[in-house]
């Protein structure tokens, strides 16, 4: 036990034992005048009784507040690393230092526990994006393998379906001027019917074999404006009520500017089709960095749960037979993806669905300011 306890417990019993002391003072005083006690038996009394509570009070003392300080002192030198602050510290006394030393160990383990919570949040951080990058990596070894197959197909298919659009041609030249309606009828949905594959395998030709980009700086707001303006010549798309939010401070992005206005058209016909050719879609453009993000956010249904991680895949459609081949947004995820960004899809805080395409700047370093 420290020394200075020890002497703070010594003086605490000494003042049991003054206490006691008047306290028999007090009551012989009375006693000696009266002639019923003498002095020394008095004097002999209170020495007696200082002794004992002295003695009586060390005692309690050191088993009620002794070993508790103790083991308290011990345990803040233990948490401390091993020794107690100076005696400067919080003022001097034993309780008081390791009192100090208890809060200079919650203040550790607030730190440490803020450094964990850091830490949980990095590496949290870090499988989100560990698991983006694997669905990234699988999505486009998957999209690889189905560019491969389509390759094939359309070497395939397009031999005899040329056939067939020729042997249509004839047998439309040779019909007669008066020939059975319902044999017209067949002949011209043969021919519609091969039309509708050779715009498919031109697609799947398109996905499989995307030409390489040429890049340089975009000015977003020119490329939105042109690209509405080609939407609005689809008849899906005349009713459709366009924002565009393009300020002018936004930075130019690095892309190919055919291809992304590809990609756009595409995303402005499909929120045409998903508003049933009237509503109202808001494009917008940000910097975010050294990346800019240009947004198209429609007033449709949005998207279902269950279709938002099958949305960017090969031939996965939410159109009817025959509306759409499924092909639109893969080719332009695989096209975004060439140009060195993302295209991600969402549902509206409001509803509808909204499509983020984000390319890097062309200002972002390494990389020229203008075209």
């Amino acid at each position: 036990m420290p020394g200075r306890l020890r002497t703070v417990l010594w003086l605490d019993a000494a003042a049991i034992a003054a206490v006691a002391a008047l306290v028999l003072v007090a009551l012989g005083v009375p006693l000696l005048l009266h002639r019923a006690a003498t002095t020394s038996a008095l004097v002999a009394t209170v020495g007696l009784a200082v002794l004992v509570a002295t003695l009586v009070g060390r005692v309690l003392l050191a088993g009620t507040v002794a070993r508790p300080v103790d083991r308290i002192l011990t345990t803040a030198a233990r948490l401390g690393g091993g020794a107690l602050p100076p005696l400067g510290e919080g003022g001097g006394p034993a309780l008081t230092r390791a009192a100090v030393a208890f809060e200079r160990v919650a203040r550790d383990l607030d730190e440490e526990r803020r450094q964990l919570a850091d830490k949980v949040e990095e590496l949290t951080q870090a499988d989100r994006r560990l698991g983006a990058a694997e669905a990234s990596l699988v999505r486009s070894e998957r999209l690889a393998t189905v560019g491969r197959l389509a390759s094939g197909l359309a070497h395939e298919i397009g031999n005899p379906l040329g056939a067939i659009s020729g042997y249509v041609e004839i047998a439309r030249s040779r019909l007669p001027a008066g020939a059975d309606p319902d044999l017209c009828a067949a002949v011209v949905r043969i021919d519609e019917a091969a039309a509708r594959i050779d715009r498919i395998l031109r697609d799947l030709l398109d996905f499989a074999r995307p030409s390489p980009p040429r890049l340089s700086a975009v000015a977003l707001g020119g490329l939105v404006e042109a690209t509405v303006r080609l939407a609005r010549v689809q008849a899906r798309f005349k009713h459709v009520e366009v924002e565009v939010a393009v300020p002018h401070d936004t930075p130019p992005a690095w892309a190919d500017e055919h291809q992304l206005g590809q990609v756009l058209l595409n995303l402005l016909l499909n929120a045409g089709d998903a508003m049933r050719g009237a509503g109202r879609v808001r494009v917008a453009a940000a910097a975010e960095g050294e990346a800019v993000a240009l947004s198209l956010a429609d007033a449709g249904p949005g998207i279902a749960a269950a279709d938002l991680p099958r949305l960017f895949e090969p031939f996965f459609t939410t159109k009817a037979p025959g509306e759409g081949t499924g092909l639109g947004l893969a080719t332009s995820l695989r096209i975004v993806e060439s140009l060195g960004g993302s295209l991600t899809a969402e549902n509206g805080a409001g509803g509808g669905a909204v499509f983020t395409v984000r390319l890097p700047a062309a200002a972002a370093p390494g990389r020229p300011r203008s075209a």
